[in-house]
Order: structure tokens, then sequence, then C-alpha cells
């Protein structure tokens, strides 16, 4: 990990000293005038400084499968509200800032567990542009989730699990465009996350760097090489019969790797696709028990008109168990999952204020571990009303 972050620092000095060492050979000033340019600072200081926007949504929903259980399926149907705020400062000058702000609570009428769930999430970005192609940012980020989960591991004994962690999460990042079509960025940040049982509380650490390319209007390649570690406050390793380590401290080494695909099939820019492909290790620092390697494709399809957003999408993983075993026996196999998801989501604007929403959501988690199971369906329908400043 430390590694990476010194990389991904010694890349971003290398960005910015290698630019200015351009300009300052070439006479270059920060900023070539042109009409062009000259045109957009016009348009830019013609505008106001900062720009707000805000929407508020309600919907009616059905849900067959409210803790992703395997067997003692609770259903309901559920009323769905939540807010969103936009705040963006105009670029002029240097400095530029966005903040984004997002609540939503759902009542479920006929749960027996728990019903209702809850997510606030909270971001600010400031941002500061050294050089025409050299930016730094500062994101900031808050986050609070209330949800319950059925975590059982056989029929007899039903446990029920309630999730409900806030977290904050901040970190540099550093972005270069060193060339018409190519663009680097590295980033590090440190996350701190609190459970309200305190069983999983602990610091995560990540760093990451993105390689993009651009060498058409319509399309852009990218590659993300991240990694993370997680150190845990009271949670002890497992040997690899699945059992607790006294005295001992459980941290976990994360790494991924991720290609993705954006292009923009037509002029007019109603047709989008987004393509994406990762590959993640996930390792503990004890027996390897809960060591997995993850690969994972998602698809994503989307077409707007002037009144009309239609967006369908996908994924599929597959999670490989180094040490876990499903079942028992002299010889079980290594523990197996699969996971899918399917999505598609329409909207229909009706006035300038107001827009209908329509979704639907199926997931579906396949194991040799039985219990790991489960299927899931939601469909909602709902409004929104907007406004903007």
């Amino acid at each position: 990990m430390i590694s990476l972050l010194r990389t991904a620092l010694c890349l971003a000095a290398a960005f910015g000293l290698a630019r200015a060492m351009v300009r300052a050979q070439s006479g270059e000033p920060g900023h070539l005038p042109d009409a062009n340019s000259a045109s957009l600072a016009a348009l830019l200081a013609s505008l106001p400084q900062w720009s707000v926007s805000t929407s508020i949504r309600a919907g009616y929903g059905y849900k067959d499968n409210l803790l992703l259980s395997y067997a003692d399926v609770e259903r309901s149907a559920f009323v769905r509200s939540g807010v969103e705020l936009l705040v963006l400062r105009v670029p002029q000058g240097n400095f530029e800032f966005s903040g984004f702000a997002e609540a939503e609570g759902t009542h479920y009428f006929s749960a027996r567990t728990s019903d209702q769930d809850a997510k606030v999430w909270l971001q600010v970005e400031p941002g500061y542009r050294v050089l025409e192609s050299l930016k730094l940012a500062l994101p900031v980020t808050g986050y609070y989730y209330d949800q319950v989960f059925d975590v059982s591991d056989t029929d007899v004994e039903r446990r029920v699990a309630e999730l409900k962690v806030r977290g904050l999460m901040a970190g540099p990042t550093v972005r270069w465009d060193f060339h018409p079509a190519w663009w680097a960025e590295a980033q590090a940040s440190g996350q701190r996350k609190r459970f309200d049982d305190g069983a999983n509380d602990g610091r995560i650490g990540e760093g990451a760097l993105r390689l993009g390319w651009s060498p058409v209007e319509r399309f852009e390649a990218r590659v993300t090489g991240a990694q993370r570690w997680r150190k845990f406050d009271r949670r002890t390793q497992y040997s690899a019969a699945g059992r607790e380590l006294p005295d001992t401290e459980l941290k976990i080494d994360e790494r991924e790797w991720e290609v993705r695909g954006d292009v923009t099939w037509d002029k007019a820019g109603k047709w989008q696709t987004s393509t994406r492909v990762s590959l993640l290790h996930y390792r503990d620092n004890g027996s390897g028990y809960f060591n997995y390697r993850e690969q994972r494709v998602a698809q994503e399809l989307e077409w707007r008109s002037e009144t009309w957003l239609v967006r369908a999408g996908g994924s599929a993983s597959r999670l490989d168990f180094g040490v876990q075993k499903a079942g028992i026996g002299v010889d079980p196999p290594a523990r197996v999952k699969d996971e899918f998801t399917a999505e598609l989501h329409a909207e229909r604007r009706l006035t300038p204020r107001w827009t209908l929403l329509a979704s639907y959501l199926w997931e579906r988690s396949r194991s040799n571990d039985a219990y790991a199971s489960y299927r899931v369906n939601e469909g909602l329908l709902g409004l929104r009303w907007s406004w903007e400043k």
C-alpha cells in the first residue's frame, strides 16, 4: 500500500514538474487565448457564479425478499422518498467547487423484522487548477446507512444483523491532462467506519492510479489500479476451520484492477454504453480464511431524448474462496459464489418540474453453500420534482 501511495505522489509531482519545465522552456504562458477560449471565457463570465439544483422524489413499490434470505423470506410493499441537492461553482479563475447531498428513506408496510431503512450521503469537493492541464482536488465524503440483513447459516437458527454504519472519507486527488487524448489521475484517501454494534469498526486506506485515453470525441477508455487496506479495531483472525483466534488482530488487503470503456454511438448523444471488467484479490493477514478472488463484468446502456431517459444494465461476478469450504465431510469443495444483477430504469418528463419514474431491480446470488444463496425482485413507480437556479 505504501509503495502505491508513494508512486501516486511521485507521479503527481512529476506531472506538474514536467509541465512546468515545458512551459518555461518554450515560453508558453499558462493559458493560450484564441477565438474559442475567449468566447468560452466570455460565456463563463456572464453566468452566475454559483449554481444550485435540488429534487424531491417519492414512490410506491414492492420487494419480495427484504433481508436477502435463503429461507423464511419476508415480502412487503413499501413507500420510498428522497431528496438531492447539488451545488456547483462555475469555473472562473483557478478555484472550483462542487457539493452533493442525498437522503433517502424507505418504509415497509408488512415487514416482521424491520420496517424501514435509510441512507444519507454528503460530499464536497473543492478543486484548484495549478495549470490549465493540472488540477488538484480534495473530496470529503460522509455517509450513514441503516439496513437489516439475514446472515443465517442454518435453517434451524435464524440470525438477522442490523447494519447501522456511519463513516467519513477524505483524501487528495491530482489529475493531469498531459495530452489532448490522454489523462492521468492519482488519488489517496483515508476512511473511518463505525458500526452501532462496534463489531466491524475500523480504518480503511486506499491509493489509486487511473489512466484515460480518448482518441475521438465519442469514446473513452480508462484503466484503474487500486490498493486498499482495512484495519479493524476489535476483530480477530480466523483459523482455516473458521474459528476465532484470541489475541489476534484482523487486517485485510485488497488489490483491484478495472478496465472501462464508454461509447457514445451517435452524434446527437442519445445512445451511450459503458462496459467494465474488473479483478479483485481480497486477502487477510492470518490463515486466509477470508481470502477470495472476484472477477466481474458489468454493462450499461442508456438512451435519452428531450422527454425520455431509459437506462438498462446488468452485472455478473464470480467469487472463488481459497480456504472456506462448502458443506461438511472428509474433503468438501471450496466455496464458490456467483452474483448477478439486472436493472431497468425509465423516466418521462411531464413538465419542466415534474418527472415520472419507474424502475425494476433483479438480484441473484448463487453458491454451493446454500445459505449464501438468495433471489430478490424490486419494482418502483414514483414522481420527482426538480428545481434549479
